[in-house]
């Protein structure tokens, strides 16, 4: 048998290494192609689409255009979203043309304006804004659905206004509307809400409802419509004898918890991280909100007992280290809480969500109730998910299930009481001994041991 040269057996082992690379690369060039993933590394995941966006793509079932008009220098500001939501949604494509190169294209759609995006769908035309994403997103869901939803904030007790200070809701009223909702204030003394009404807002009253205020609010659940009432401690009689007559209980309390504070406050604040499973708030479609709520100053509200056509659910409680005390004014001189001062432990339900009436055609009515509203002013609704949370609770109350699950965060400069960082008191504890005692004692220890070798060394 005859021997193959050494040297062909080295050129055919490096043809069969080649070979085997090329094959190797074909190969997960192919797997690529059929399992694009893309891993988005950035901090507010600006590089993906949020879960509410991708909800409201799946909705769109028909071609659908999109005509964006930049400023020139900015096409990249708009190209990357636009392809995001062609490879979610193949049925949408787009178009951008440069506003100053193009003007009679653009007034043909009705745009004079950078960064506009005229949106054609199922023979409609409308334009929208093009940046941020949740108004691409709340315009797409607008043309789908064919008309805007209406939401109205109560006015006339002391409600948060949706002004531009720290302590109003102006961030989230701006959040509504971007994302399909017109926003009214309105006063209930006059015993009627606008035509079409999906939901209504009651944010922070400092005064109680009139009895014919209330029958309204009970007039709209019982036509199938929205309601949020988000209230802060204090005495409230009339409002709470209207939840009591859904089976729910509003604790006239003060809730603290000093074992999970947020960093540098006094432990007045609620941080809230058990939310009941499957609920449409936090876990819209089994997509939970990954992190928890702060809210500032909080107070009890849970199901007491079951009343004949309302399906309530308490859907988030505090941590067991948290207190309701009984007094608010013991709990801001901050006392320690006590059974023997009638102060009632963890853990404790701070939310609840219920439907009622129904029946006959008529669809049921949904009610959310937090004990507290500071958590969705300006000053602290981007702290951990508290956005999330605020939004979710709007959107299943006011009809729209679509817009429930997480949004990218894009939190502008607003000068906040809290910082949101969370810790345990034994977390705390462990920070201040090991920054202020465990690193300064390596600094030492090492320069001990440096000035102890130095002269041997010598």
């Amino acid at each position: 048998m005859t021997a193959i040269p050494r040297g062909t057996r080295g050129w055919s082992q490096l043809a069969l290494e080649v070979a085997l690379i090329v094959a190797a690369a074909v190969l997960l060039q192919v797997l690529a192609e059929r399992t694009n993933r893309r891993l988005d590394l950035t901090p507010a995941r600006s590089l993906s689409l949020s879960t509410v966006t991708r909800n409201v793509l799946a909705q769109v079932d028909s071609p659908m255009h999109l005509t964006v008009f930049f400023r020139r220098g900015e096409r990249e500001m708009y190209s990357g979203l636009l392809e995001r939501l062609r490879v979610e949604n193949p049925r949408i494509t787009y178009d951008l043309f440069d506003l100053d190169r193009y003007p009679e294209r653009a007034r043909s759609y009705g745009i004079t304006q950078y960064g506009r995006a005229a949106l054609e769908y199922q023979g409609h035309r409308s334009v929208v804004p093009a940046l941020p994403e949740d108004q691409l997103a709340g315009g797409i869901l607008e043309a789908v659905r064919g008309r805007r939803r209406r939401a109205v904030l109560t006015a006339g007790h002391g409600e948060r206004a949706p002004s531009g200070d720290a302590q109003g809701v102006g961030r989230l009223a701006a959040d509504l509307e971007a994302e399909n909702f017109d926003l009214d204030v309105v006063s209930l003394l006059d015993g009627t809400l606008p035509v079409d009404t999906d939901l209504v807002i009651v944010a922070g009253p400092r005064h109680d409802f009139l009895p014919a205020e209330l029958d309204v609010l009970a007039g709209h659940l019982k036509a199938g419509g929205g309601l949020v009432l988000l209230l802060d401690p204090g005495s409230l009689p009339n409002l709470s004898g209207f939840l009591e007559s859904m089976g729910l209980v509003l604790g006239d309390d003060f809730v603290v918890d000093h074992e999970h504070r947020v960093l540098a406050t006094d432990g007045l604040a609620a941080v809230v991280e058990h939310f009941r499973r499957g609920n449409p708030v936090s876990e819209p479609d089994r997509n939970p909100i990954e992190s928890g709520v702060v809210l500032p100053s909080a107070r009890t509200v849970d199901v007491a007992r079951e009343v004949p056509g309302v399906a309530a659910e308490s859907i988030a409680r505090t941590a067991d280290s948290a207190w309701a005390m009984a007094d608010a004014d013991r709990a801001r001189r901050g006392e320690e809480p006590s059974k023997a001062a009638r102060d009632l432990p963890g853990p404790l339900s701070v939310m609840v969500l219920a439907e009622v009436g129904g029946g006959d055609g008529t669809p049921r009515g949904r009610l959310v109730v937090i004990g507290d509203s500071d958590f969705a002013t300006d000053a602290y609704i981007d702290l951990l998910g508290n956005r999330d949370i605020a939004m979710n609770a709007v959107a299943w109350a006011g009809g729209e299930p679509v817009l429930t699950g997480q949004r990218q965060k894009n939190a502008p400069e607003v000068q906040r009481p809290l910082s949101p960082l969370i810790l345990t008191e034994a977390q705390a504890r462990r920070l201040l001994t090991t920054g202020a005692v465990v690193l300064p004692g390596l600094v030492l220890l090492c320069g001990l041991v440096v000035v102890t070798i130095r002269p041997r060394a010598g």
